[in-house]
């Protein structure tokens, strides 16, 4: 231990100087590009030798379609890689489509992101929507869903038109949602 003797308020400085100096070395401060993200430890997190995280977990989960009873409320996987969070009350219909389910976590729905709102009507969905800021993409329009079975009678949303911008999806199916934990 040593004595420094100097001004008032010298040790105040010296004392919050060896603070950050404690905190950037003891809290493990790296210089390493933004980008390079470092390896979680298989001590720090027992996930860490699992397969690679994925930005929203979308297990396909058939429900077998009954056109007496359509409910669309859950999670939808679309075939253009997005993964659309459904509401319905009634036969209104909302959603939340975001892009990358299956890329990194920090890219969901920033390539696109949409909100979409519309009617079932003798099983057909009916809905306008649009991009929003999240994602890359400004799109808009309105978009028309049959829905129905497929080959093996579970439950489906297939496009038959869509007028705007346009949209990448033909085909949305149910799945249980998840995050990567």
């Amino acid at each position: 231990m040593f004595k420094i003797e100097s001004q008032p308020g010298s040790l105040l400085l010296i004392g919050l100087l060896g603070a950050g100096l404690v905190f950037m070395v003891g809290c493990g401060a790296s210089t390493a590009s933004p980008s390079v993200a470092a390896a979680p430890s298989a001590a720090a997190s027992p996930a860490a030798t699992a397969s690679p995280v994925v930005a929203a977990i979308c297990t396909p989960t058939p429900a077998k379609f009954d056109p007496k009873v359509v409910e669309l409320t859950g999670a939808w996987a679309g075939d253009d890689g997005g993964i659309y969070y459904v509401r319905q009350r009634g036969s209104v219909v909302w959603w939340n489509g975001m892009a990358s389910r299956d890329g990194a976590p920090v890219e969901l729905g920033r390539e696109w992101n949409n909100v979409g709102r519309g009617e079932i009507k003798d099983l057909m969905l009916v809905a306008d929507w649009v991009d929003v800021p999240r994602g890359g993409i400004d799109g808009y329009g309105t978009v028309t869903f049959k829905i129905g079975a497929d080959s093996t009678g579970n439950i489906q949303l297939t496009k038959t038109s869509d007028v705007g911008t346009g949209r990448g999806d033909t085909l949305w199916t149910r799945c249980q949602p998840g995050f990567p934990q």
